[in-house]
């Protein structure tokens, strides 16, 4: 069955209010077994529509679904909505919702409106902060809970004045070729929220965002209804944000499992790929591959003083396992691997669990790592929120690990260009970790004569086939470091003016074979 909203009085002219028209559609078709609700040519001006079971709502290209902007308009289910399907907190304040449904779609080469811009204090024209919320209200655009076989395919998400696309427990989703463009400077205005779900495909879109774009989570509300989020791929995608281009967390009130992300550009953003864990789950088994990842930082903490911030600084990859509010474990986070990523930042590669809760199994592989300054901002700041410590000053290195079991960096590079940040520190800083391995690793530390590898509390070590960048002054910097437990060969340290120095000045036996040495001063 084919219907067409305007048979049903919607009028399409961006002042009518068209809620009730386009309700009345998806209701009939749903009652006469399913089919396609087309909307077409005009600005539908809507509050809370209700999608259900066997509908394609499709809007053709000069088609466009308008936030209404107005709460009353939100607060209550439409006409031809089953309240008891409504669950509390979930889907009432958001324009276009579903409730266990199946077999549903959003198609078409149209676009849905939050007119997210209303809802904030103006734009000046130069700044790069967060912009203001001016009120409490601020709707979803698109809020999924418990549904099954679900599809978005090709529609703009235009400016959602909260969340954009927002699934909870839904399974066997596929969301192919979506825009989603929201306002760079606004708050909580993510792309795509996975929460509690199972079985999603995301690709081929395009993504800007203030906030993350893609956010795989689970929420208190997700977790206790629907338990984990797992099996969750993400390919061909291309991001931009304020904040992560693709989050793993913050909320992680069950575990997350079976991530896939590759192939994937990601630009002028404040965090290339984000893993939290906080509220005692597990995240395990994690897989990104493929990435191009540009970031820089986003206004200065230091100077300015505002209600809201943005999360980072300027990170490429970004791992934090820590209390949220130190009333309770973190969690785990467990087998992580990235492998082939080109990075250019302003921030480091942040790998860092909490004493008796450190991240384990992660490995680094194929990584060209180029430091630049961009934003002409100070940095050296490291950001853990939401935590006790929050924003905190600290040297930037340019791959930073602490408190981690069974790290592996493999093949990579880390490169210094152009201007140097002050705060900018060794090529690798790594405090209790055990077992770690770094192999094939080159670089150098940002300043001339430094350390290139900075290790302290280190038990179980491997220096295998690694390289001094010119201007190292020692390549490895060791302090409480097991020599009984390090395994250091084929290492060219030649462009370094020490291979290895124990903290105190000795010199333990450890094992050491083949390795090129410090050229002699002439």
């Amino acid at each position: 069955m084919n219907v067409n909203i305007r048979d049903f009085g919607a009028a399409g002219d961006a002042v009518t209010k068209d809620t009730k028209s386009i309700q009345a559609a998806i209701d009939y078709c749903h009652k006469h077994g399913g089919g396609t609700v087309l909307v077409p040519k005009g600005e539908y001006l809507s509050g809370t529509l209700m999608l259900k079971s066997h509908i394609n709502l499709h809007l053709e290209a000069s088609a466009r679904i308008v936030s209404s902007m107005l709460e009353e308009d939100f607060l209550a289910p439409v006409d031809g909505a089953d309240p008891l399907q409504l669950s509390e907190g979930q889907g009432q304040s958001a324009l276009l919702c579903a409730r266990h449904a199946e077999k549903i779609s959003v198609t078409g080469q149209g676009t849905i409106d939050g007119r997210g811009e209303r809802f904030l204090e103006p734009e000046d024209g130069t700044s790069d902060h967060v912009l203001v919320p001016l009120g409490p209200f601020r709707p979803k655009l698109i809020d999924f809970e418990g549904c099954t076989d679900v599809l978005f395919r090709d529609v703009t998400l235009y400016r959602a004045s909260s969340w954009g696309l927002h699934l909870t427990g839904c399974r066997r989703v596929d969301i192919d070729g979506v825009k989603i463009l929201g306002q760079h400077r606004a708050p909580n205005n993510d792309g795509i929220d996975p929460d509690s779900c199972k079985d999603v495909h995301i690709s081929n879109c395009h993504i800007e965002t203030g906030d993350d774009c893609i956010v795989v989570k689970t929420t208190r509300y997700g977790a206790e209804r629907y338990g984990a989020c797992e099996n969750i791929t993400v390919t061909n995608c291309t991001l931009n944000s304020h904040d992560s281009a693709i989050k793993i967390g913050t909320e992680t009130h069950a575990d997350i499992r079976n991530i896939v992300v590759q192939n994937c550009v990601i630009r002028n953003s404040n965090r290339g790929v984000g893993i939290w864990v906080r509220d005692g789950a597990t995240v395990e088994n994690l897989l990104f591959s493929n990435l191009t990842i540009e970031t820089r930082l986003f206004s200065d903490e230091t100077e300015i003083e505002r209600p809201l911030r943005w999360w980072g600084k300027g990170e490429p990859i970004f791992i934090t396992a820590e209390s949220r509010n130190g009333e309770r474990p973190p969690g785990k986070i467990r087998n992580i691997r990235f492998d082939h990523i080109t990075a250019e930042a302003e921030g480091c590669v942040y790998l860092e669990g909490s004493e008796g809760h450190e991240i384990e199994n992660v490995t680094v592989r194929g990584l060209r790592l180029v430091l630049r300054r961009k934003s002409g901002y100070p940095g050296g700041l490291f950001d853990t929120q939401p935590s006790v410590r929050g924003v905190f000053r600290h040297p930037v290195p340019a791959v930073f690990c602490r408190h981690a079991k069974r790290i592996a960096l493999d093949d990579v590079e880390v490169a210094w260009e152009g201007e140097r940040n002050p705060n900018w520190a060794a090529a690798f800083s790594g405090r209790h970790i055990e077992d770690l391995a770094l192999r094939g690793f080159r670089g150098a530390p940002a300043r001339p004569g430094d350390n290139a590898v900075e290790l302290h509390d280190i038990c179980g070590l491997a220096v295998e086939g690694c390289r001094a960048g010119s201007g190292t002054g020692t390549f490895l910097a060791l302090e409480q470091v097991d020599p009984d437990g390090m395994f250091v060969v084929g290492n060219d340290f030649s462009r370094a003016a020490k291979a290895v120095d124990f903290a105190g000045g000795a010199m333990p036996g450890f094992y050491s074979a083949a390795n090129r040495p410090p050229k002699s001063c002439p």
